[in-house]
């Protein structure tokens, strides 16, 4: 049932001045870069999420060893209990992890730049920052950390400048290859990179990477920026988010489930309303369910792809409305030959939030 999935979705509020969420296997966390702070939340049966505490981040940058930051972003892996995160002043970033008790902290060095998203690698070995200004230029780097057993995030194993590429907003990695994916603010397009693996466990960044435009030629893209992207857990879409100030776009990419290589635009719509929209991939498989928060500005929204039958956990309400959702011709085939549609499994306004920002799923 819907109302079942949107309880599980929970998402940070612009009231509390939450930032970011990101759940370990057993907690889930909230960022607050105003004051350099994480709050630790023990989730109940109902869903409720109880507050455990808030401590510092290990954090230094500029004198004073400042803890405001302009943005402070978490991830978490799989293969270790830890909570991750960067924190960003704009020019000088660190990055830092933590067990979940919060006993064990560790600190990178600075990184004289705006690191401000990461990404892990598929066997959790790696994890990959982007700084999307780095000190040398304008231009775009990916800095590759290995993760061992013991880690110290001193252990690094190079840094890659990207030809052409600036302003990226956000990187993620597939699921089960080495191919990794950036958006851009400025050009509006999707930037993949395969990165292969040496004797020395060394990946690095391929000097001419491959570009996708995220908008139709019909559209103004000047009027337009990428604010997000997801990958569903069938590894075979990928989804990213476009907005001007009053409308969004949405495109499903179709990607190779093994090489993670774009083959196509599977479809793409559009809607209508402000606010500063963020993507979470949801946690099943069956039909490529990807949540929206704040886009419009406090919603949530539900989309699948080409679903000839509800996902799993999802019914969709036919007596709901859904006519919010345009599709929009791809390639010039028009929306009714399409082989793939964009679905709407509904969506919900919280009334007691003025914006929300980023959403995590609840297993």
């Amino acid at each position: 049932m819907l109302g079942l999935i949107i309880p599980a979705l929970f998402a940070t509020s612009a009231y509390p001045l939450a930032h970011h969420l990101a759940r370990s296997k057993k907690h889930l966390f909230s960022s607050r870069p105003s004051d350099g702070t994480l709050t630790r939340y023990s989730i109940a049966s109902t869903y409720e999420l109880v507050s455990e505490g808030t401590m510092d981040i290990p954090s230094s940058c500029h004198a004073g060893n400042t803890t405001k930051f302009t943005s402070l972003h978490l991830t978490s892996s799989t293969k270790n209990l830890g909570i991750w995160g960067t924190a960003s002043t704009g020019t000088c970033s660190v990055l830092f992890g933590l067990t979940s008790d919060g006993f064990t902290t560790l600190r990178s060095k600075e990184i004289a730049g705006d690191v401000h998203s990461l990404a892990w690698s598929s066997d959790g070995r790696n994890l990959r920052a982007l700084d999307s200004h780095s000190s040398a230029s304008s231009a775009t780097s990916i800095t590759n950390f290995r993760i061992a057993d013991d880690p110290n995030l001193e252990d690094i194993a190079g840094t890659d400048v990207l030809a052409n590429v600036t302003k990226a907003s956000q990187i993620v990695s597939h699921p089960s290859s080495n191919m990794v994916y950036l958006i851009t603010k400025d050009t509006n397009e999707l930037i993949t990179i395969s990165l292969q693996q040496n004797k020395h466990i060394r990946r690095r960044a391929a000097l001419s990477p491959s570009r996708y435009k995220l908008l139709p030629s019909s559209l103004d893209a000047t009027q337009f920026h990428a604010s997000s992207l997801a990958i569903t857990s069938s590894k075979t879409t990928l989804w990213t988010l476009t907005q001007s100030p009053n409308q969004a776009v949405i495109t499903a990419f179709s990607l190779n489930a093994t090489t993670g290589e774009v083959v196509d635009v599977a479809a793409r719509a559009s809607w209508k309303g402000a606010g500063e929209g963020q993507l979470a991939a949801a946690p099943f498989e069956l039909g490529n369910v990807v949540a929206i928060t704040n886009s419009p500005m406090g919603y949530i929204t539900l989309l699948g792809l080409d679903t000839s039958s509800p996902a799993v956990g999802l019914e969709l309400d036919q007596s709901s409305k859904h006519d919010f959702l345009q599709p929009m011709a791809v390639d010039n085939i028009s929306v009714e030959a399409a082989a793939a549609k964009i679905q709407s499994y509904g969506r919900r306004s919280l009334d007691d939030f003025v914006g929300l920002g980023e959403g995590v799923w609840i297993d």
